[in-house]
């Protein structure tokens, strides 16, 4: 069986695909989930972009991206250009600010980055609802672009009003994945399971969740590395250094990681990327992503699918070179019988390693070992089939088991079909039932 992509593309949505024919383009490219970022519009809004896909590809995973508590500038009539050395007042009087918390936010001598960082302004007077800052480097304000205040302390909660409406309306996308924005603390990702039953990826784009990652990745469902708001919350030159260590974290811990924003940012504009973005996408595959993202370079970008089938070129070429991967911790049962599959697949030289699973779970902690062989993952739940979309490695495959036929015989007769005569494969099959055996086999077609 030829090798597959193993390294998952997400590619965000936008007004690039409101054309006709554009969206169904982009899908036929190649992505396995979409993104419905809802920083700009609710649900209600985006259902319409995500009907069509569905309507085209009933299996396209989708990843609902909540706004979380991020400030950002109000409606503009006219784009602003400024320069360095202007006063710019923010608030009452001059540019509007959407929150007005910002006026509690930030101190005279703080600094205030706007459109990830681009343009660079520092708060010279601060007052109940205007703050006049210098401009240390210039750029155009846009409507609604965002505003981030690193030395900014306040504990505000990653769920806004707007989250927990988009929330409780989030059903007409039916999306697979919720992704957190913000998020600081564990606490945060407790406090969305109690509104949604959706599995939840926390990004990671703040101090305050670098200092409790570990915690928050346990009790995320998948991690994102949310480069954009990471690299003006802290030193930029931290960035590549702190890429490592979440995906490496995520990693041990057997949770799906996303390398987001940026990845190949000149495609907005260029029928090529640079050098260095080429070598960026290589590196998030060396360090163990199981996806990268694509933002702004398919929602607005003037190619979408240029960029889309580009990701898929670098993928190709980079993961030949994936080093050994530890994987999880091998002392709990599950994980050893995934790793065991993986060995076992590579001493026989496999064609595949087969997974009947209803949750995904065995196939994540399977994909978490990086084998070598495909993992083809028959389920007879659409949902769990989308899920596996972003796990890397994972060829998901609905199989439709008719009432009181035996799910493993039937994933056996597929895998049949799918591999050919004589092939040889390795069954990895990891109960969640108490007192029911799972099993790693070995079997030959």
């Amino acid at each position: 069986m030829p090798q597959r992509r193993r390294t998952k593309i997400i590619a965000t949505i936008g007004p690039a695909q409101d054309p006709p024919g554009e969206l169904e383009r982009l899908l036929d490219s190649g992505v396995d989930v979409l993104r419905v970022n809802l920083s700009h519009a609710s649900p209600q809004a985006q259902a319409q972009r995500v009907q069509r896909a569905r309507a085209h590809r009933p299996d396209v995973a989708i990843l609902a991206d909540l706004a979380g508590p991020k400030l950002r500038l109000g409606d503009l009539s006219e784009d602003v250009k400024v320069i360095e050395g202007d006063a710019l007042v923010l608030g009452a009087g001059g540019v509007p600010v959407g929150d007005p918390s910002f006026y509690h936010r930030v101190r005279a001598g703080d600094p205030v980055y706007i459109a990830d960082g681009t343009i660079d302004l520092v708060a010279d007077e601060v007052t109940a609802d205007r703050v006049v800052c210098r401009v240390r480097v210039g750029g155009v304000l846009r409507s609604r672009k965002g505003i981030n205040l690193p030395l900014d302390t306040s504990s505000l909660p990653a769920l806004t009003d707007k989250d927990r409406v988009d929330l409780a309306e989030i059903g007409v996308l039916d999306p697979d994945y919720v992704a957190m924005s913000y998020v600081r603390h564990e606490r945060d990702i407790a406090d969305a399971r109690a509104l949604t039953k959706l599995p939840l990826v926390a990004k990671i784009e703040k101090q305050q969740a670098l200092e409790r990652l570990d915690a928050i990745v346990a009790a995320a469902d998948a991690i994102m590395v949310a480069r954009g708001d990471l690299g003006v919350e802290i030193p930029i030159e931290r960035v590549p250094a702190m890429q490592k260590r979440i995906i490496r974290a995520a990693n041990r811990a057997g949770r799906p990681v996303i390398t987001a924003t940026q990845m190949l940012m000149s495609m907005v504009s260029n029928p090529l990327p640079t050098r260095a973005e080429v070598t960026d996408v290589a590196n998030a595959v060396l360090d163990g992503t199981d996806a990268v993202m694509l933002s702004e370079e398919t929602a607005v970008g003037h190619d979408p699918v240029g960029a889309v089938k580009m990701m898929i070129r670098l993928l190709v070429e980079t993961e030949p070179l994936l080093p050994a991967h530890e994987g999880p911790s091998r002392a709990e049962a599950a994980n050893a019988l995934a790793h065991a599959a993986a060995d076992l697949a590579d001493d026989l030289d496999a064609a595949a390693v087969i997974v009947p699973t209803r949750t995904g779970e065995s196939a994540q902690r399977l994909a978490a070992f990086r084998p070598r062989r495909p993992i083809l993952a028959y389920s007879r739940v659409p949902e769990t089939t989308r899920r596996l979309h972003l796990i890397w490695g994972v060829r998901a495959i609905e199989l439709p088991v008719a009432a009181g036929r035996d799910t493993l015989q039937a994933t056996l007769d597929a895998a049949r079909q799918d591999l050919g005569a004589g092939a040889r494969a390795v069954v990895l099959d990891i109960s969640s039932k108490v007192g029911v055996p799972s099993l790693v086999n070995a079997v030959t077609f």
